[in-house]
């Protein structure tokens, strides 16, 4: 009685199994070929030992359209503009490109098959040499969206388009940031930054100003209106902030405060007094004469302003 049962019970299960319908991914070990290319790609997809990676933006996808199957990992909107895998040489990778492996490595898995594709090959080249510096094996470039023309297409509305706000505009600031780094200004207009002249207000007329500067002079206000008074030239102690509620007033703690003089010394004693108290992104930008952007406003002449736009019309 029992292996009757026994039996009944397996014929139930095997029906069971012959009568359900699955949408798992498919588990079966298909063999390595040498390449991987768009007219044989459905051969992996949804295999799930199988990784297809799509590098385009995702704009891109939901305008010129996706291949079911391939999940998307930008290149430029996110590999390049989360600082994990940048280019320093165009094109051309040398191994000094990988600043985040262990975020790259999170992203492709090195226990899979991994097939890249991207608009035209190029960046799907350039990961799959990237990768394979990594000591990853099975990696595969299979070109262009355009070259596919099998079944598991989705074509996009041709229209979308979106652009990603520069790094520059929403990311962490640099460890450093200097007057005569090119890349000073692209921290400009920012609302969570804090661009401070502490030069006298003569020397401002005078000599000229960054235009996204606010001008609070060292020596004639900080120090006059016994704020942050010297005591041993310019070497910094608790002791030369007198007034600390006024400080603080003028310098924003939730902000990154970038510090500007003639020379750097007087940034340089400004910030040791904000991280005296607790201030954490506080920058000596150094000295005005370093700067070589095209910010700079001097005395009598014309800001450097939008041309096409008639109201900044100064001569």
């Amino acid at each position: 009685m029992k292996n009757a049962l026994r039996a009944m019970s397996l014929v139930v299960l095997v029906f069971g199994l012959i009568a359900c319908e699955t949408n798992d991914p498919v588990s079966e070990t298909v063999e390595l070929p040498e390449t991987v290319s768009m007219s044989d790609v459905d051969e992996y997809l949804f295999n799930e030992e199988w990784q297809l990676v799509d590098l385009r933006n995702f704009d891109d996808q939901m305008a010129d359209g996706w291949i079911r199957g391939f999940e998307i990992i930008p290149f430029f909107d996110y590999l390049e503009y989360t600082d994990i895998l940048v280019r320093t040489n165009q094109w051309t990778y040398n191994g000094n490109q990988i600043l985040n492996e262990s975020a790259l490595r999170a992203l492709f898995d090195e226990d899979k098959s991994i097939v890249l594709m991207c608009a035209g090959g190029t960046r799907a080249g350039f990961v799959k040499e990237a990768l394979e510096d990594l000591g990853y094996e099975n990696v595969y470039n299979a070109g262009a969206l355009s070259a596919y023309d099998g079944d598991h297409r989705v074509f996009g509305d041709g229209e979308y388009a979106f652009d990603m706000p520069a790094p520059e505009t929403t990311g962490d600031l640099p460890e450093t940031l200097a007057l005569a780094d090119e890349s000073f200004d692209f921290y400009v207009g920012r609302t969570d930054v804090q661009f401070v002249d502490l030069r006298n207000f003569t020397d401002k007329m005078s000599v000229g100003w960054h235009e996204e500067s606010t001008v609070i002079p060292f020596f004639d206000f900080l120090e006059a209106s016994e704020i942050l008074v010297r005591n041993d030239g310019w070497n910094f102690n608790p002791d030369t902030i007198l007034d600390e509620e006024m400080l603080r007033s003028l310098f924003d703690e939730e902000k990154h405060i970038v510090l500007i003089c003639a020379g750097g010394t007087r940034a340089a004693f400004v910030q040791s007094a904000l991280e005296e108290l607790g201030y954490d992104n506080v920058y000596n930008a150094g000295g005005l004469s370093d700067y070589t952007g095209d910010r700079l406003i001097v005395p009598g002449e014309c800001p450097n302003l939008d041309d096409d736009d008639p109201s900044n019309d100064c001569e």
